[in-house]
């Protein structure tokens, strides 16, 4: 879904069931805010939010803000934030499923729904896994010699989940209302992220998020007062006994956790000025304990207050803005922090409570409305470090204890057109946006010879782009869609000593041409076919500040089929991806699949 999106770039770091982020605007997954039902996913071991935990029947919709994210974000992020909303059922509803795939892929789910005027409930578990044993072209370590070539088999790269979610709503009188939400993720998978495949090399995942948000008014007509507490719990066991990822130890325990509490208002001051004060306090913990070597532990308190408002200026002139200030104050504890150079720490060392005082603002314009709209939007950014970014270890990733804030400054404009009824297009539209930023101490990764990634402060950044969103209906039951990124990511500090000036990791073109054919069918058995393709386009990436390691340009050709049967109570749904079978990798250049199907077959009711 998301990668048919302008701006949006999907990164996958293996097959079927493994970790799958999302980032916009030529952002990291870090920098890029995730949210379910107002409650961010992002986990602060890693700083990113894993997609591929969130089932699509989950959702009702998905909302992508490119640079201006709502008022009701407490982070603004850099290039803008992914917002999910749950289905809320309106009458009791269940469904059962089966997916089988390529490369050992299966996966099971059920959920069931009820729901009324005073509240609902949704429950759902799913079950997936793949032995992901597909095949790639193994260069033994010699990139720049093609006759060390030879077709092989991925080892160690199973993956296996499951995943249990809870969604509530309670009416709170007659306009408040209370809304839970609860996840349990359990993941155990191979690490096939070494130089050569591995073999034994594993790691066992877990994350539990519980969140609790209520609505209550607050006298005036329209004014809404909401509160989120949420806490999250995240662990990382890694098994090495032989040492193949350059752990540094055969086992390693990750656990991070956050605490947040959150308050925002809606007062509404005249019926065309609204103003939403809002404030975030939360208390974050990494902890990484190798066997027979010092264990490192590091806490994080952050306080955000901000204050944002909008204001139509007439029916066809809105102004939205928003400014904040977070504190934010680490402390790091114990020895030296665990697999992450020489050099000496004092036992208990500290900084003050707000040691790190982070303004940010966005101001935006908003002109015309439907069928033509102009949009301006500016601001300056600001963001600490995750403790995963500082102190994390992983498989493929290594934290950089000397990173320091980013800071910056964005700007975008941008048109969003529709075409008149009259020119029988259906619900015909084209959205062209540019943009820019300029960053300072940019937060970038880098390939180490190890094969493992790490990230690094750029002294100074700027990243030039425009974005096209096409869609069209030019016969009935016949969609196109055309979604095309352009990127120019460059490194413009004044001490650089690179021949090249392209930030790691960016394509500088995603391209992505669309087309579905959905036919209602008036026939008792079969209520509507779909068949739709998509094809993806990433241009060539650098993988090294240097600019002499090359991911070269990927795509892939995706079909997809549905059936509608006996009133939609079931769907069989068919994929084939990469179908013309074209080379493709991950975030860091190791081998994803090449061609695979998958069938599902679902029961509603």
């Amino acid at each position: 879904m998301l990668r048919t999106q302008p701006g949006v770039a999907v990164l996958d770091t293996g097959g079927y069931g493994a970790l799958s982020t999302a980032s916009i605007r030529g952002a990291t997954a870090a920098q890029t805010p995730v949210y379910l039902a107002g409650v961010r996913l992002n986990d602060d071991v890693a700083g990113s939010a894993d997609l591929s935990s969130v089932p699509l029947w989950l959702l009702h919709r998905v909302e992508i803000y490119r640079s201006n994210a709502p008022l009701e974000g407490d982070q603004l992020g850099i290039g803008g934030a992914i917002f999910f909303e749950p289905r809320r059922p309106r009458d009791t509803e269940a469904s059962v499923g089966e997916m089988v795939g390529s490369f050992g892929a299966r996966s099971y789910f059920a959920h069931v729904g009820v729901g009324g005027e005073r509240g609902a409930a949704l429950v759902g578990v799913r079950y997936q896994g793949a032995t992901n044993d597909y095949s790639f072209v193994d260069d033994g370590g010699t990139r720049f010699n093609p006759g060390q070539s030879r077709i092989a088999q991925l080892t160690n790269a199973d993956a296996h989940t499951l995943d249990v979610w809870a969604l509530g709503t309670l009416a709170l009188g007659a306009e408040g209302r209370a809304d839970l939400v609860f996840n349990a993720v359990a993941r155990g998978q191979g690490l096939p992220l070494a130089l050569f495949p591995s073999r034994e090399a594993r790691v066992a995942l877990s994350r539990q998020l519980a969140a609790v948000t209520t609505r209550l008014p607050c006298g005036k007509s329209g004014c809404q007062i909401t509160t989120t507490t949420s806490v999250l719990f995240s662990q990382a066991d890694y098994d090495d006994p032989l040492r193949e990822v350059a752990l540094g130890t055969t086992h390693l325990a990750v656990a991070g956790s956050r605490v947040e509490e959150a308050l925002l208002a809606r007062w509404p001051l005249t019926p065309s000025l609204r103003l939403v004060p809002s404030a975030r306090v939360a208390v974050e913990e990494l902890a990484l304990v190798p066997l027979a070597a010092p264990s490192l532990h590091a806490a994080r308190a952050s306080g955000r207050v901000a204050l944002g408002g909008e204001w139509d200026v007439t029916s066809r002139v809105t102004v939205r803005a928003t400014g904040s200030g977070e504190c934010d104050g680490t402390k790091v504890s114990g020895g030296v922090p665990w697999g992450l150079g020489g050099g000496t720490a004092t036992e208990g060392a500290a900084q003050r409570l707000c040691a790190s005082l982070e303004p940010s603002a966005r101001l935006g314009l908003t002109v015309g409305r439907r069928p033509l709209t102009f949009l301006v939007n500016a601001g300056r950014y600001a963001r600490v470090p995750t403790l995963g970014e500082l102190y994390g270890l992983s498989g493929a990733v290594r934290g950089n204890a000397a990173l320091t804030p980013e800071h910056g400054i964005s700007a975008d404009a941008g048109v969003r057109a529709a075409a008149p009824a009259s020119w029988h297009l259906g619900d015909a539209a084209v959205d062209l946006f540019a943009f820019a930023r300029f960053a300072d101490d940019l937060i970038a990764y880098q390939t180490s010879s190890l094969g493992y990634v790490r990230p690094y402060n750029v002294g100074a950044a700027r990243v030039l782009g425009a974005e096209l969103a096409a869609t069209a209906s030019p016969i009935r039951f016949v969609r196109l869609d055309l979604s095309a990124t352009v990127l120019d990511p460059r490194d413009v500090s004044p001490a650089r000593t690179t021949v090249s000036d392209l930030l790691p990791y960016q394509p500088r073109l995603i391209l992505t041409p669309r087309v579905e054919i959905r036919v209602p069918v008036p026939a008792r058995l079969v209520r509507s076919v779909k068949i739709a393709a998509a094809y993806f386009y990433e241009s060539a990436r650098y993988a090294d500040p240097a600019g002499t390691v090359v991911l070269p340009a990927q795509g892939s050709l995706d079909l997809d089929g549905e059936l509608e049967l006996l009133a939609s109570r079931l769907a069989l749904r068919g994929r084939l991806a990469n179908l013309l079978d074209q080379p493709r990798f991950d975030f860091i250049g190791y081998p994803l699949p090449g061609r695979a199907g998958y069938l599902t077959l679902e029961a509603r009711w």
